[in-house]
């Protein structure tokens, strides 16, 4: 039996792929590691008529990121529920974002004034009818920053009224730090 023993394995350009601290504890290179994860869970409910977009009071959840190039992954659960009550199916749309801050700087839209991660709940329905579905709000964030960032949902409505998790299931959210 052959055993190879290196402490570093390079590409053909002289790059780092894999180092060892011969604890056999290894590190690989530029493969987007996980820093770490967050997870949070929600059950608070609510719903809005305005068009310009609100906090949806599902909460603040937080990570602090390690280093200032990794980029933050955020997932929130949210389940859109819309009421045509007088408005067409062409008009009422349910649009969900997430909203950022840094250290108490003050909260801004990740995406742009449109939202993000939705098709427009609410389509291809008949006057005086609801719709439930299931969302997953998700974008990548690179905010810069060694400190605390603080996410939360924010939505509107183009038409009627807008309900999140109307049920008041229990809904999860996930903050993943990736590393550059």
């Amino acid at each position: 039996m052959s055993i190879l023993k290196v402490n570093t394995i390079m590409d053909k350009g002289g790059n780092t792929i894999i180092s060892s601290d011969g604890s056999g504890t290894f590190t690989p290179y530029g493969f987007g590691k996980i820093g770490q994860v967050v997870t949070g869970t929600y059950t608070s409910s609510g719903n809005t008529s305005s068009s310009s977009f609100v906090d949806t009071g599902a909460g603040v959840f937080s990570i602090t990121p390690s280093s200032t190039s990794s980029k933050i992954l955020i997932d929130f659960g949210c389940s859109p529920h819309v009421n045509t009550g007088s408005a067409s199916n062409n008009t009422l749309r349910g649009v969900f974002t997430i909203y950022r801050d840094i250290n108490g700087g003050g909260y801004s839209n990740l995406a742009t004034s449109t939202g993000i991660a939705i098709n427009r709940v609410g389509d291809s329905m008949p006057y005086s009818n609801t719709q439930d579905v299931t969302l997953r709000v998700k974008i990548a964030d690179t905010p810069n920053t060694t400190s605390q960032v603080n996410y939360k949902l924010y939505y509107l409505t183009t038409a009627g009224d807008v309900y999140y998790n109307l049920y008041g299931n229990t809904q999860t959210v996930t903050l993943m730090e990736v590393l550059a």
